[in-house]
């Protein structure tokens, strides 16, 4: 089981729209029944029993069929849940603690990555591309399919969705940014046109070959720079 009424008001002060919050309460419900068939706790007994890991590591390895939706609908309401479960006062983000087993490790390092990764971008959008401006606040907007990483305007006024992937671009990552463009298109009509910017520090041959076959979606890749500073 999971606390669905208290996460629903913690959803509603972060704000979040009501559909959104909707669709949270149904991903993690069919996420509990997965827990259910396979014989496991629900979402609330694993992570008092095994802990943050835990329930990611399981995560990470449902499939589509197992789930009832697709696996980056379950993970995006999953860590919203564990969030909240942590600290139902924190509205910027999860501190995950690391686990011994290194895949898990990984993926919680990957996730606060992808968080000081917004920081970074959100300071110099402009570098990203000209004419490059926030358009939510400093705060990631929520929609049905997740929160949007950042969501800037262009210097000709079209929204642009920008996801960040920390790393090698991950499979999936293609489809989550372009399932909240289309997201944010149902639930604000009117709003025009969204481009997409998927970025990452490299991406597959498939994700570039398909990449090629949407006009509003660019992807750019990142690298790490060492600046130096005289102490003495």
């Amino acid at each position: 089981m999971f606390r669905s009424n208290e996460f629903r008001k913690y959803l509603a002060r972060v704000p979040i729209s009501s559909n959104s919050i909707n669709s949270y309460i149904s991903y993690l419900n069919k996420v509990d029944r997965a827990l259910n068939s396979e014989g496991r706790d629900g979402i609330d007994e694993l992570l008092e029993k095994e802990g943050v890991d835990a329930v990611l590591d399981w995560a990470r390895s449902a499939t589509e069929a197992s789930l009832g939706l697709p696996p980056s609908n379950a993970r995006s309401a999953l860590k919203q849940y564990i969030n909240f479960h942590i600290d139902p006062s924190d509205k910027d983000g999860m501190e995950i603690e690391q686990s011994a087993d290194p895949d898990v490790q990984d993926d919680a390092a990957l996730f606060r990555l992808e968080k000081e990764m917004q920081a970074a971008v959100r300071r110099q959008l402009d570098r990203l591309e000209q004419g490059l401006v926030a358009a939510d606040g400093g705060v990631e907007q929520h929609v049905a399919t997740g929160r949007i990483d950042i969501l800037a305007k262009d210097a000709k006024g079209q929204f642009v969705v920008i996801e960040l992937k920390a790393g090698r671009c991950p499979t999936g990552a293609l489809e989550q940014a372009l399932g909240y463009a289309q997201s944010l298109n149902d639930e604000r009509p009117g709003i025009g046109p969204i481009r997409v910017i998927l970025i990452a520090s490299e991406f597959s041959d498939r994700t570039r070959a398909a990449a090629k076959r949407i006009s509003d979606l660019q992807l750019k890749t990142y690298e790490f720079s060492l600046q130096f500073q005289e102490l003495r």
